[in-house]
């Protein structure tokens, strides 16, 4: 219903999860600990040492990650998976004359909290709780409805105009049509795939068309124009100049040997405070390599980098062994959706704590077997 209130269930999951850890009821396993401890220990240091005044971003960017082990408390079956498919499915249909309401209203499309980049991650979700219902039904009514609302979500994705939305969702459905290679016919591949570029490409027309960004893109790939740093920072949103200041600010940690800001970073929103800022506020926004090295340090961007390693061998050594697989693919999935997502923006998202609870959960499942 809001932001606030999901925050609200966060704080409330987490506390239980370092309760049943202290207690012994529930062990912190899971691939992705290590890994997120060793991002949320310098973020909270680095947060509380050089940024005190946004400690609670802090601890909501630190400690709200590890609520991951609780999703391995219990093995959840398919009927689980296949009910949470159809929840999200049924939100996202509801949702569509809110977003729709808001967009008129305000010339901004929102579900109930948010806004764009909030309406393209929501639907890539509620995309891939569709294709894996779409999948799992095959044929018949039901089928042709799933199929249906998975097209009208992508299209909700793309009319988001959210670049890491859109190329989240894109490259997420490639790597699962490469999961789905032995299971499910070509036919179905080739659908979805040529859906898939369809959209893209209507899409960027359409954008050329409405959006200075996408138009300069469209000039230098027809050669109407040259690359020069006017160009870049249209195309980027202005994360060109935002990586070439905060490569200043690393190249001065550098040079004054400032080893404990490199090892553990500046701390959230440095950049209202460093020299020089940053043009758009608190982050640097730009390559999150880049972005993360300056407010999590070393120690927090090896916790991202080791992060992503340990869920893509998971995700491409995911056997689909039986149609009820199908059900699993959105939960593992939506991490990939935000960490493609995050290349050009950052590693954090208001979702990440229910997103990897989700993956913990798929984990858990597997372990059955």
């Amino acid at each position: 219903m809001s932001i606030s209130l999901f925050e609200g269930l966060i704080i409330i999951l987490t506390l239980y999860t370092f309760y049943s850890i202290a207690r012994g009821r529930l062990k912190p396993y899971g691939r992705l600990f290590f890994p997120l401890l060793l991002y949320a220990i310098p973020t909270l240091l680095s947060t509380i040492l050089y940024t005190p005044s946004h400690l609670g971003k802090g601890i909501e960017r630190s400690l709200f990650l590890l609520v991951y082990p609780l999703g391995g408390k219990e093995r959840l079956d398919y009927e689980f998976f296949k009910k949470f498919n159809l929840f999200l499915i049924t939100a996202g249909v509801l949702l569509i004359p809110v977003v729709i309401y808001k967009f008129l209203k305000t010339g901004q499309p929102a579900p109930l909290w948010g806004g764009w980049f909030e309406v393209g991650l929501l639907y890539s979700f509620f995309s891939l709780s569709a294709l894996a219902m779409l999948l799992y039904t095959r044929k018949g009514y039901y089928f042709l409805l799933y199929l249906l609302l998975f097209l009208l979500f992508v299209g909700f994705v793309f009319f988001s105009m959210r670049r890491s939305a859109m190329l989240g969702l894109a490259i997420t459905l490639i790597f699962l049509l490469y999961l789905l290679r032995s299971f499910v016919s070509k036919k179905v591949l080739a659908f979805v795939f040529l859906s898939l570029t369809f959209a893209g490409s209507l899409t960027f027309g359409i954008l050329v068309e409405k959006d200075p960004r996408f138009a300069i893109a469209w000039e230098l790939i027809t050669g109407k124009r040259a690359l020069d740093d006017q160009a870049l920072n249209t195309i980027s949103s202005l994360r060109w100049e935002i990586f070439k200041k905060g490569l200043e600010v690393l190249q001065k940690d550098i040079k004054e040997k400032n080893y404990l800001e490199l090892l553990i970073g500046h701390g959230i929103n440095s950049g209202y405070y460093l020299e020089p800022k940053s043009p758009v506020g608190g982050t640097y926004e730009s390559v999150f390599l880049l972005s993360e090295l300056i407010e999590k340090g070393v120690l927090g961007l090896a916790g991202i980098l080791w992060l992503w390693l340990a869920y893509y061998s998971f995700f491409f050594r995911f056997k689909i062994r039986q149609r009820e697989d199908l059900l699993l693919l959105p939960s593992l999935s939506f991490l990939s959706v935000l960490l493609i997502g995050s290349v050009f923006t950052g590693f954090w998202d208001a979702m990440l704590p229910w997103i990897l609870l989700m993956f913990r959960v798929v984990e858990r499942h597997g372990e059955g077997h």
